[in-house]
């Protein structure tokens, strides 16, 4: 969806979902300062059968001059109702009657269903849709300082302090939104009430720890998401914990929040699983969260409760760590006789070497969707960029045998197009240094398709894995058995036959 898509209705309601929090106030409050911008008089409201009470919220709208009303009704059907941070139709967000529906959210939902709602589960926040939908409307957000700030907050609280940022535009918004440092640091220290700091001691001693696995489990009374963090940040310094899981109830669902402190659990990873086909999650590896849709899982015909979802969350937790393979490709010896031999196909990639970016010892991050990368400026280094937006890091040496240069024009077909982020130079397309390359008609792979999940350690980086699922296919290049890594099932027969 467009935000000018918007803009052919005059009677607008924008709403946000009931007991609201700061994302959803941030995210209505952008709709509203956009369609204001443009000459539109909308509604800023929320319904349900509490207003708003807590000390942080009500700073936020008083120092931010939000005009968001309380409504148990409205007097007249508008044009269009936008929901923010929601959508209509779900138990959190009451049922106010409108001409037309548009929704702004980063919650999966089976209501999902209309061209004017926008809807990205990978988001951390829907703070975070917003601040791209307005750039990509031409509206700099930024040149309104309330805005921005209502913003980063909104992103700072449903990410758990920015402990659970799951898709590059979180880390955008984060590193380049330009708040009040004053009236964010006020709010930050507004934020715990005594009954929440109750609610976490209560929770506290409700742990349940798998022994096995060294991971807890916490289910802690309905509650700001906020004290999630709080709790999980307690419970992964004791000392025979590895990884912490820790939950409430909210409206509509259940809401999880992750830590881990060793490599071999990776807490976006198991945020992931633990939400699959129902929900959303990602984050970090070490710090991560994630939202269970109750509507979601009924229609998956999932049993759980979300007063005591205990059962659930100990099935899936020990799922996790039991049905995966470890492969470390300094000890694993590979079984070539399972395995196929596939040549890539002439398909166009993408290529820069890093010291046409900057000067050879230079450090920068690459920032893709599936996380940061940081690389140090090399004459022997390359990075390598696929048609979604993948990069990987590739020696000179080996790139001169894969690939031959390419005069067609290489573009990507992705969510997110990667970029370079300097401490000095701020941030640019990764694509404005990239050049064509296709295949040497020589280059091969050992494959094969796999029907457990699989942790990968690969040559380029001991410290995190690749992670590959039943589908996905464990890959091994002919002329070094030690370069293995993970290709989607989706993505494999695009690029090898």
């Amino acid at each position: 969806m467009k935000l000018s898509e918007l803009l052919k209705y005059d009677s607008i309601v924008i709403q946000c979902h009931n007991y609201p929090d700061a994302d959803t106030i941030a995210s209505g409050y952008g709709l509203y300062c956009y369609l204001t911008f443009h000459g539109k008089k909308p509604r800023l409201i929320y319904g349900g059968n509490k207003k708003i009470s807590k000390s942080n919220l009500l700073i936020m709208i008083e120092k931010l001059g939000i005009p968001i009303e309380y409504a148990e009704k409205l007097d007249k059907k508008p044009e269009l109702l936008i929901t923010a941070d929601c959508v209509h139709g779900e138990s959190n967000t009451a049922d106010f009657e409108a001409e037309n529906y548009a929704a702004v959210d980063h919650h999966a939902s089976v209501y999902a269903k209309s061209p004017m709602y926008d809807i990205r589960p990978s988001y951390g926040s829907c703070s975070s849709v917003i601040a791209v939908l307005l750039n990509e409307a031409g509206y700099d957000f930024n040149a309104n300082e309330k805005l921005a700030t209502a913003l980063y907050y909104g992103l700072y609280t449903d990410t758990d302090e920015m402990k659970e940022l799951s898709h590059p535009a979180d880390r955008d918004l984060r590193d380049f939104a330009k708040y009040n440092k004053a009236v964010f640091s006020l709010l930050i220290n507004s934020n715990l009430s005594l009954s929440e700091l109750r609610i976490a001691g209560d929770a506290l001693n409700r742990i349940n720890c798998n022994n096995a696995h060294h991971c807890a489990f916490v289910r802690a009374e309905e509650c700001d998401p906020n004290i999630l963090g709080f709790i999980s940040d307690l419970v992964i310094k004791v000392d025979s914990v590895k990884a912490s899981v820790v939950c409430c109830k909210v409206s509509g669902g259940i809401k999880f929040s992750i830590r881990s402190c060793v490599k071999e659990i990776n807490a976006s990873e198991l945020a992931e699983f633990i939400a699959e086909n129902i929900g959303s999650g990602g984050g970090h590896c070490d710090k991560a969260g994630g939202f269970i849709n109750m509507r979601l899982a009924s229609e998956k015909y999932m049993k759980i409760d979300a007063d005591e979802p205990t059962e659930y969350f100990n099935k899936r937790i020990s799922e996790y760590f039991e049905c995966v393979d470890i492969i470390d490709v300094n000890s694993y010896a590979p079984d070539l006789s399972v395995m196929k031999i596939y040549t890539k196909k002439m398909v166009t990639l993408g290529f820069v070497k890093s010291t046409d970016i900057f000067p050879a010892g230079t450090s920068f991050v690459v920032r893709t969707l599936e996380a940061d990368f940081n690389v140090e400026a090399d004459d022997n280094i390359y990075i390598m960029i696929d048609d979604e937006g993948n990069i990987y890091p590739i020696e000179k040496e080996k790139f001169s045998r894969t690939y031959s240069l390419s005069d067609k024009i290489f573009k990507i077909d992705g969510e997110y197009s990667p970029s370079i982020i300097s401490t000095s130079h701020g941030q640019r397309e990764l694509l404005t240094y990239a050049k064509s390359c296709i295949p040497n008609t020589s280059s091969s792979i050992y494959a094969v398709r796999l029907d457990r999940r699989v942790k990968l350690y690969t040559l380029w980086d001991k410290e995190n894995y690749m992670s590959g699922k039943p589908g996905d296919y464990l890959a091994i290049r002919t002329d070094d058995l030690k370069d293995m890594y993970i290709i989607s099932g989706r993505r494999f027969s695009k690029i090898y036959e």
